[in-house]
């Protein structure tokens, strides 16, 4: 088991032992006063062994989440989570019994459905499913393995993703730039608006083999972008790249010949979308990346990491707008949990873990509702680790007015 280092309650390691009688009403499991199985026997409530996906249609009253439970046997299970409406913003947060959140989703590509994609241990676990903006509804919630049949592919609303048709040679688009496209980013970015309620198209012409950064922007809605060959076969697509903006990077990926974007607003309202291309200079994006928590900065002391101490419980960064690194190194296995509050000083945190090899452990936005952030619980191995700290509302690469983010750290480590 796991022992914690920290003065709060202490942390129970999910077993599949002990688990509330099955379909019915549970006190205060998943930090939830009712709670209701996926599966009504006890050898269909596992997800390992399911010959299907669990599934079960939900009443969503206001603001009052409807949760479920189901468990997991294998020592690592990896997990498909969604939900699904004809009407609504369903939101879906998956627990584990003591009620520490694991992930949260509201927006699937495309659509306002949520879909998680995690891996858990054995244990037992909740999906809390909410309304966002309180509004009555049911939904339909699905929790199944990689290989078993998803549910949203079926059930996507037409919205941004499937409004933009593939563009071919015989699609009316705009040019977004006269001549090679080259030629015209040697003279820096160029671009082209279009009105939110509209799908645009836009054509561009690559002469040679250029590292090439597309956009799709808006201050107001939420934009998504795809790029299509000259025959209009699909080459890559975005949604919330740069906060809900789209972004496509290529460093060199995208060889001489014809190319067509197609873009638009994820929901159709009134507002104005921009379209733009912009030469990729790869020092340039790398550190960018760093700047908004994208990637890890390196090892090697070129990007500023501050080192800090788990064991100091609580830490408070003065945040400029660009992501805060820091570094913090663990001598055993470790359950993390992190907690960033900014709320106070009107700042929206949101937390990154990278491991040393530069691949993403966990992140967090936003959690109970409001704009704080709580990452974690996540066990991770001896070694060094990256955690970035980012302020949502401004996380556009550029510094700015300093804000204060705290932030508290608690550990659990295994008692032999």
């Amino acid at each position: 088991m796991f022992h914690r280092l920290s003065v709060l309650a202490c942390l129970t390691v999910p077993s599949a032992f002990g688990l509330p009688a099955l379909a019915q009403e549970t006190p205060q499991f998943c930090g939830a006063t009712q709670v209701k199985w996926l599966a009504e026997d006890e050898a269909g409530q596992d997800i390992t062994s399911a010959e299907a996906p669990l599934s079960a249609r939900v009443q969503v009253t206001g603001g009052q989440p409807s949760v479920l439970a189901f468990r997991s046997t294998a020592g690592s299970q990896a997990l498909r989570i969604e939900a699904s409406t004809d009407s609504g913003d369903p939101a879906v947060s998956l627990m584990t019994e003591d009620g520490d959140m694991i992930a949260e989703n509201d927006d699937s590509p495309g659509s306002l459905n949520p879909r998680l994609d995690v891996s858990v241990g054995p244990g037992a676990y909740c999906i809390a499913v909410r309304s966002v903006g309180d509004s009555n509804m049911t939904a339909t919630v699905q929790v199944s393995r990689p290989e078993q049949a998803v549910l949203l592919e079926e059930n996507e609303e037409s919205t941004g993703s499937n409004q933009i048709a593939a563009c071919t040679p015989d699609t009316p688009a705009a040019l977004l730039a006269e001549g090679a496209l080259d030629g015209q980013l040697a003279q820096g970015p160029v671009s082209a608006t279009q009105e939110g309620t509209e799908v645009g198209y836009y054509r561009f012409t690559l002469p040679q083999t250029v590292p090439l950064t597309l956009r799709a922007s808006s201050p107001t809605l939420d934009s998504y972008l795809k790029l299509f060959d000259a025959q209009g076969m699909l080459i890559a697509e975005s949604d919330d790249a740069d906060g809900l903006n789209a972004r496509l990077d290529f460093l060199s990926a995208l060889t001489p010949g014809e190319y067509c974007i197609g873009a638009a607003a994820l929901t159709r309202q009134p507002g104005q979308l921009t379209i733009s291309a912009e030469r990729l200079e790869p020092e340039n994006f790398l550190r960018n990346a760093y700047r908004k928590g994208e990637l890890s900065p390196p090892a090697d002391g070129s990007y500023p990491v501050q080192q800090i101490d788990p064991s100091q419980k609580q830490s408070v960064i003065l945040h400029d707008g660009t992501a805060q690194w820091m570094a913090l190194d663990l001598d055993q296995p470790t359950v993390l949990i992190i907690r960033g509050y900014g709320s106070f000083a009107g700042s929206d945190p949101r937390l990154v873990l990278f491991a040393a090899s530069g691949a993403l452990e966990a992140e967090n936005d936003d959690v109970d509702g409001g704009t704080d952030a709580r990452l974690g619980p996540v066990l991770l191995e001896p070694g060094r680790y990256h955690l970035g700290v980012l302020d949502v509302s401004r996380n556009n690469g550029t510094a700015g007015p300093i804000r204060p983010i705290g932030l508290r750290f608690e550990r659990f480590q295994r008692v032999e």
